[in-house]
């Protein structure tokens, strides 16, 4: 339903951000048949599964930002009443975070039992890292911001994002008293490539709740595309 809503209010010539994971694939097949019935987009991809899917809905591919892009829409696995997220389960947060930056509109899909008092309360938070001594890199996130860092596995075996890089992913009890402290300090730990607090960067969340879709923010139609 979230999903359909907001590929619904996609007109025709956009650029848009396409993220990964569940609620974004969802918007993805929302739009295949309103392409299939004459709607041009074009989309810049956040991951190879997005972008399989993308091509297969009919979006026209983009290998670049350049210009601008006028939307991204993508899920998000925490948020909070600032419309602050933590995102990253899927693995794919570096390439998500180039494209919200580079999109004049983020409007994030959820349902309402992602929302929480606290960032980092339900989820932790990913972070990618250089696989040159992810170690140490680990050690110091754990030494500087007062967390548990620990190796992302599948199956015994590290995640490999699709950078080639590694994910940790850092637990904080009870959660993030100051995100903007926490994003801080990891940007500030050599290794450390990015990670998944999009603080102040989502417009809009448009949220399932109790059978309908309730609005958070501003779509911000009136500035024109």
């Amino acid at each position: 339903m979230v999903g359909a809503h907001a590929a619904g209010l996609v007109l025709p010539g956009m650029r848009l951000g396409l993220g990964s994971g569940r609620m974004a694939t969802g918007f993805i097949r929302q739009l295949r048949p309103r392409i299939a019935s004459g709607l041009q987009v074009q989309g810049l991809c956040t991951s190879r599964a997005t972008e399989a899917l993308a091509r297969e809905a009919g979006v026209g591919l983009l290998s670049s930002s350049r210009g601008g892009l006028d939307l991204d829409v993508d899920g998000a696995d925490e948020f909070d009443s600032s419309l602050s997220l933590l995102k990253g389960g899927g693995g794919a947060l570096l390439r998500e975070k180039v494209v919200a930056e580079r999109s004049r509109r983020f409007w994030f899909l959820a349902d309402a039992s992602k929302r929480v008092a606290r960032l980092g309360s339900e989820h932790p938070v990913p972070v990618e890292v250089l696989r040159y001594d992810w170690e140490g890199t680990a050690a110091r996130c754990e030494t500087r911001l007062g967390c548990r860092a620990q190796l992302r596995l599948r199956e015994d075996h590290p995640v490999i994002s699709d950078n080639g890089n590694f994910l940790l992913d850092l637990d904080f009890p009870g959660g993030l008293a100051d995100p903007q402290a926490v994003a801080a300090g990891l940007s500030a730990i050599a290794g450390v490539l990015g990670h998944g607090l999009f603080l102040g960067q989502a417009t809009a969340g448009l949220i399932f709740d109790s059978g309908g879709v309730q609005l958070l923010g501003d779509l911000d139609f009136d500035r024109g595309w």
